[in-house]
This record gives C-alpha cells, sequence and structure tokens, in this order.
C-alpha cells in the first residue's frame, strides 16, 4: 500500500497552538458565512481577520509616535 505525504497547513517548523475565541452566535454565524464565501474553514478566516488586524494595529501605533 502506498503511503502519501503528511499534508502540512502550516509552514514547517511553526509550532501552533490553539487559542479559544468566544463569539456571540449571531457574530459566528457572521464569520462563518464570511468563511464559507471564500470557501476556507472558520479557523482559517480567523487567523487572517486576526493578522490583518494586528497589522492595522502596528501600523496605528507607529502613526502615534
Amino acid at each position: 500500500m502506498e503511503t502519501l505525504p503528511k499534508v502540512r497547513r502550516i509552514t514547517k517548523g511553526t509550532t501552533s497552538r490553539p487559542s479559544g475565541v468566544r463569539l456571540m452566535p449571531a457574530e459566528l454565524a457572521e464569520v462563518d458565512q464570511y468563511a464559507l464565501a471564500q470557501e476556507r474553514s472558520r479557523a482559517w478566516f480567523l487567523r487572517s481577520l486576526i493578522l490583518r488586524g494586528l497589522a492595522d494595529y502596528k501600523r496605528e501605533l507607529a502613526s502615534h509616535q
């Protein structure tokens, strides 16, 4: 039987720890709707939002200095 290579979802060498996010039911439904529209998982969509938000936050901090 042939063994298939393991599929990686994150870059090799990157460590990942789950972190919980509490959302109201309406917020979760909205996240799921956008994730589905992009054909992505909820986790992928939330991660992309967090990364985008961090970048915006860093730019905001830099502009106040």
